[in-house]
């Protein structure tokens, strides 16, 4: 604690964040899941903690400025925040195809490492390091290095320690173990370069940071070396975006993807060459990059955006350490696509507005609220104030006001989820996505949603009626029933049969293909469903829309849906549908 001020400082004197939280044995450190660790940086509440075990285990009782001014580093270099955490992940996972998964955030926190503590370590020019004074992060790398048993040093290790001794232009096997080969040590090179050429757009330089590691995680993996930064307590920043409680917190924006990872890698010694001459060593061969590019062909105005597909986009989350559900993640990507394309649901016209005209005084007494006492009109009839005898609150009336009322249209919606339609959580479904555009408006305008997902017959799940829960709407909206085609007439009789005369009207609206034509079917009452289309309608009084994927000529057969009073929208791909979400809202209904 005594060092703490000193390690902000190191920063800058105007540094500020909460004092570093203490845990003393592995026990009481695993339910921050710093077992094991030295220490680590919490990203959701900007919390440093130490494991005071590890530290003892590892002898670095003396090293508490560098240890945590590194952990400062987390929070004010790299990553900085889970937003540029997540980026980071994401173009390291681009350039690491064709290996584990899990080796992302350890290539992430290896190269923040680097960042932060090449920031903090002094240098001199001539190739030594000062000594005395408060110890400094060299000395930590020599004692990791006295702990290292022969059998955990792997090839990434090594030209990981190595760039450090680069960097610093220390002799061999100060921090690095055992003698790293020719390739190595130019890699080690290469890697130093990087630190110093992409310390201020170190986002791009994570990638290409991988794409050198990529040879060397994939040779360990061939040899079965195991990657060992949580037996040396250096995977500080592995559940940064986990909360001291429990909680998550997921960052805005990951659902698009970043332009850094779409960046065509030249040749790194061609790119690094400075006037010192060329770099010795190559460039390794990189992983297979998997397609994992959606472009955002509904945008309009945003000319080159991309977009990951919702399984990419759980996979991102779970590499920065969130444990999400299935249906967390869906609803949170499909969420964030529909955010920029929100607009206020349509509204009708009512009556026009009220205004309160005061009418006369009737007595206040003290039980009523002090706010409704009218003090001068009280004074008016006696200047002596006695509560309940001469203390008045004047009435109120209302006449009709200037300005028309405005009237959210409940939504009741309707999305096709038969086997012909794209399974949500794996890819993007437009129909969702402009379901949740519909839906989020109505939201937004004070309306309330029933959302209804179908397939065959008997197969469809909704909400429990009319309701304004954003999540229970998402949840059904990315649901997936890959079933036959038949739609819900029971839903839509008994929906607006139960409907009051007093209640808002809604709008009906149906996404679908061809498959919408089972709305002409009978139900299992054996009433005819144009019947019951147009009794629906009737009770909604707020019209109704089929948006369908389908051609022009096909909708001729849907004249009768169009007699009982729905309005068709041919779409010719499903891509389409979120644009037509959008301008639907805007053409018909208009904005509040």
């Amino acid at each position: 604690m005594a060092d703490w001020p000193s390690a902000l400082a190191e920063w800058s004197p105007w540094t500020q964040l909460r004092p570093p939280q203490f845990f003393l044995t592995d026990r009481e450190a695993s339910g921050s899941a710093m077992a094991g660790q030295i220490a680590a940086i919490n990203l959701v509440d900007q919390t440093v903690m130490v494991n005071l075990q590890t530290v003892a285990r590892d002898g670095l009782e003396t090293f508490s400025r560098p240890v945590l001014a590194h952990e400062i580093g987390h929070h004010i270099f790299v990553p900085g925040n889970l937003g540029d955490n997540a980026r980071m992940l994401a173009v390291i996972r681009r350039e690491l195809g064709g290996l584990r998964d899990t080796l992302a955030p350890m290539v992430a926190n290896l190269w923040g490492d680097l960042l932060i503590n090449d920031r903090l370590q002094p240098k001199a020019e001539d190739g030594t390091l000062p000594d005395g004074g408060p110890p400094d992060i060299a000395g930590v790398y020599r004692l990791i290095l006295r702990h290292t048993p022969a059998a955990q040093v792997s090839r990434v290790w090594q030209v990981y320690t190595r760039a450090y001794e680069h960097l610093w232009r220390t002799p061999h096997g100060e921090f690095c173990p055992g003698r790293p080969s020719p390739d190595q040590d130019a890699d080690a090179r290469l890697v130093a370069r990087l630190v110093r050429s992409f310390s201020r757009d170190w986002i791009r330089g994570a990638r290409r940071f991988a794409c050198l590691l990529w040879r060397w995680l994939s040779e360990d993996e061939a040899a079965k070396t195991e990657q060992t930064l949580d037996r040396r307590g250096l995977a500080d920043t592995r559940d940064a975006g986990r909360g001291a409680d429990g909680t998550t917190v997921v960052p805005d924006g990951l659902a698009e993807i970043d332009p850094a990872e779409l960046e065509e890698l030249g040749d790194l010694v061609e790119e690094l060459e400075d006037a010192e001459g060329s770099l010795p060593g190559r460039r390794p061969p990189r992983g297979p990059i998997p397609e994992n590019t959606a472009p955002d062909r509904e945008g309009q105005g945003s000319p080159g955006r991309q977009f990951r597909e919702p399984f990419q986009y759980g996979e991102l989350l779970k590499a920065l350490g969130l444990n999400l559900s299935l249906h967390d993640v869906t609803t949170r990507y499909y969420r964030e696509r529909a955010l920029p394309w929100l607009v206020p649901f349509p509204e009708r016209p009512r009556p026009r507005t009220t205004e309160p005209v005061p009418e006369g005084h009737e007595g206040w007494e003290a039980t009523d609220p002090i706010e409704a006492l009218d003090v001068a009109g009280s004074i008016s009839r006696n200047p002596v104030l006695i509560p309940g005898m001469t203390t008045l609150q004047r009435t109120w009336g209302e006449s009709p006001g200037q300005d028309p009322a405005r009237q959210a249209l409940d939504l009741d919606l309707y999305v096709d989820c038969s086997g012909s339609m794209p399974n949500p959580a794996r890819q993007v479904s437009y129909l969702a996505l402009a379901g949740a555009i519909l839906a989020l408006s109505a939201l937004r305008a004070g309306a309330s949603v029933q959302a209804t997902l179908w397939s065959g017959a008997g197969q469809f799940d909704r909400t429990p009626g009319f309701v304004r829960d954003e999540d229970r709407i998402l949840g059904v909206l990315t649901g997936y029933l890959n079933g036959g085609t038949a739609f819900p007439l029971s839903v839509l009789r008994d929906t607006w049969q139960a409907r009051r005369p007093d209640d808002p009207p809604g709008h009906i609206v149906v996404i679908s293909d061809d498959g919408v034509d089972t709305m002409m079917a009978r139900d299992e009452k054996n009433r005819p469903g144009i019947e019951i289309a147009q009794e629906a309608l009737e009770r909604a009084r707020g019209g109704g829309t089929l948006v369908l994927n389908m051609q022009p000529g096909g909708v001729k057969r849907l004249a009768p849906l169009e007699e009982a009073g729905f309005r068709i929208h041919a779409v010719q791909n499903w891509e389409h549908l979120v644009s037509f979400a959008r301008a639907f809202v805007l053409e018909n209904y208009g904005a509040r």
